[in-house]
């Protein structure tokens, strides 16, 4: 909701932060004793059994300081566009390297924004949409602790800066919010019902995700319907921003971060999700509690040097979707970068997040994969410790035993220990390498082979 300067000229977001509370030893996260409640013998040997988390690939070339990315295919090219002065562009032929096209504004902002919001730097969270023809770029305009805040328009008949007809055509004012608003206008983010009708969602913190109807043929907001939807809030913790829409499954997908953000390596930021039947909600989590009740199922959380990921957007590309979002890198001070990721899903019809795309084969496994062997495996952000599938479906952990399955590309484990049973089902990668799932209490549930098949 707030920024303040950094690199300057550079500007990312800060938002109000509680205090860190995640410490480095080592180079890993200390995170709870493995299986809290097991014996001083179990914990000794959780100790013994910690390993190092992966060394996670991420983009290469201009990915540093990307804050809040949107992203969208044109033709062979892959485009992100990011907060910083102008709105930076940066391109991509493969999803992994990328390099800066310049910016949307030559002028840093609008002209019309320094007059609508005294004192903005820079235009923050844009969101990238095609309808009607042309590419619609929605952004938002504000400072830092202050509810004067502005969604703006620009569109733009293609997304190529070589084309005769690309030029970014300013379209003002969307929606704004002021001392006293039940929202504050930024983080945009166009969702489309059934009907191919556009949708604005926007809003942060303490009032919450808003939507309300657009019109097609102006970009606007629709003046016909003008009832304003409550998506989701935190009543308590209030944190709660980013929000991205999609619909897969015959349901809409409603992603959120949830958090604190901007405050570099100690930054807390995760993204949680909600289902719904209708694209203006009600929205729930696996566990059925309503998104405007603080509901939400974690599918990112950080690790390792991946800390406070978040603020995502969704590419659907052809049979594929991809999780694009940035994350703060603790081994370089905590400077936010650009990650993409495939989305998966789940047996149970919810999305997971995979890991990082180097360019690899993407995507769950095929009956092909073996997956017996040692593996690094944590929940949540605890520390990486060592796992072994043996052959024939018994699991090993330093705090418990159990059993596997796998049939490609799920797999799930049944663990009993000191803590009491658990189950942990999700899916493994193309390449058998790594696994994402969750367990009975919601955590996101990581792990990475370290030998075996």
């Amino acid at each position: 909701m707030d920024f303040l300067p950094s690199r300057s000229p550079r500007f990312v977001r800060l938002r109000r932060c509680a205090a860190p509370s995640v410490l480095l030893a080592t180079g890993m996260l200390l995170g709870a004793s493995c299986g809290s409640g097991t014996e001083p013998s179990a914990a000794g040997e959780c100790d013994r059994a910690i390993v190092p988390y992966p060394d996670a690939p991420t983009q290469t070339g201009d990915v540093a300081d990307v804050h809040d990315p949107a992203i969208a295919r044109e033709g062979g090219s892959y485009y992100v566009y990011s907060t910083n002065d102008g709105i930076p562009i940066r391109r991509s032929a493969d999803l992994v390297h990328w390099e800066r096209l310049g910016r949307v504004f030559a002028d840093q902002l609008p002209g019309w924004a320094r007059e609508a919001v005294p004192g903005v730097q820079a235009p923050w969270a844009p969101d990238l949409s095609f309808f009607d023809g042309r590419y619609h770029l929605y952004y938002a305009l504000s400072t830092f602790g202050s509810p004067r805040s502005v969604i703006g328009l620009a569109t733009n008949a293609t997304l190529d800066p070589a084309a005769a007809d690309y030029d970014w055509k300013d379209g003002g004012e969307v929606v704004a919010s002021q001392a006293g608003s039940p929202y504050n206008a930024i983080d945009p983010n166009v969702a489309f019902d059934t009907d191919g009708q556009p949708w604005l969602a926007w809003g942060s913190f303490g009032g919450g995700i808003m939507m309300r109807r657009l019109d097609a043929s102006t970009g606007k907001l629709s003046t016909t319907d003008t009832r304003l939807h409550v998506l989701a809030a935190r009543p308590v913790e209030q944190a709660i921003e980013g929000a991205f829409i999609i619909r897969h499954g015959g349901a809409y997908w409603l992603f959120a971060s949830f958090d604190f953000c901007c405050r570099g390596a100690s930054s807390t930021y995760n993204v949680r999700v909600g289902r719904a039947e209708q694209i203006t909600g009600p929205y729930v989590d696996r566990d059925g509690v309503p998104m405007t009740q603080g509901g939400g199922t974690r599918v990112l959380v950080g690790y390792g040097r991946i800390r406070g990921p978040g603020h995502n957007a969704v590419l659907v590309d052809g049979d594929r979707e991809w999780f694009v979002h940035h994350y703060y890198d603790a081994r370089e001070n905590g400077r936010p970068k650009l990650q993409v990721r495939p989305l998966l899903w789940a047996d149970d019809g919810w999305p997971l997040v995979g890991w990082p795309y180097d360019g690899s084969a993407a995507g769950p496994a095929s009956g092909t994969v073996a997956v017996a062997g040692q593996w690094g495996y944590w929940a949540g952000s605890e520390p990486a410790r060592s796992v072994e599938l043996v052959a024939g479906g018994q699991a090993k952990r330093c705090d418990a035993g159990g059993t596997w399955s796998f049939q490609a590309p799920s797999l799930t484990l049944h663990w009993t220990g000191a803590a009491g049973a658990q189950t942990v089902s999700g899916v493994v990668s193309a390449d058998g390498q790594h696994f994402v799932g969750r367990d009975d209490s919601g955590r996101v549930v990581r792990a990475y082979r370290i030998s075996g098949s």
